[in-house]
């Protein structure tokens, strides 16, 4: 089964697949947008996501082995985000990114939705002013424009979500130091 989300905040990513896994439905592969689920026993695995960089480190191998040790299965990975899973009946697992790193990673997405965010904002609106100047108005250059100020409308929500969620990590970073 193929299921579509896009990948803004992993943390309600790796919510929703554990939610998928308590009906049954485990993951196998995923992109930013496409997501496949095989059938099989509810509730069977606990699925955890981390980021890592692009291109491997000397260091990748040595941490994939150690969570193989602990029985911890590398699902699949796409761009710098990898999914990993832990049989359900060996207990609750997590894996520990430090603070810092998760909020430094928070920050890489904040920035490019508040890029796209404001260059689909830049665009729509001084389309939008040309195309109501004129006595003839373009209907697709019109459909263009309209379609950037939905974009912008559509970014803002994941863009708060993520800014709140960054702040509550820095909050936490003060209280507990990582």
């Amino acid at each position: 089964m193929h299921k579509y989300r896009w990948v803004v905040n992993p943390y309600d990513i790796e919510k929703w697949i554990n939610e998928m896994a308590m009906q049954g439905w485990h993951l196998q592969k995923f992109t930013w947008t496409r997501f496949t689920f095989e059938r099989g026993e509810p509730g069977s695995y606990i699925y955890r996501h981390d980021e890592k960089d692009r291109f491997a480190t000397p260091y990748e191998d040595d941490y994939l082995e150690l969570l193989q040790a602990s029985g911890i299965e590398l699902v699949d990975r796409s761009g710098n985000i990898v999914f990993f899973r832990k049989s359900a009946s060996e207990g609750p697992f997590e894996l520990y990114t430090d603070k810092k790193t998760k909020i430094s990673n928070l920050s890489k997405k904040v920035t490019l939705l508040l890029s796209l965010l404001l260059l689909n904002f830049v665009f729509g609106i001084t389309g939008l002013s040309r195309d109501f100047s004129g006595l003839a108005t373009e209907w697709f250059g019109l459909a263009i424009n309209i379609g950037n100020v939905l974009v912008v409308l559509l970014l803002t929500i994941p863009l708060f979500r993520l800014v709140r969620l960054r702040k509550q990590l820095k909050k936490d970073l003060d209280v507990y130091t990582d």
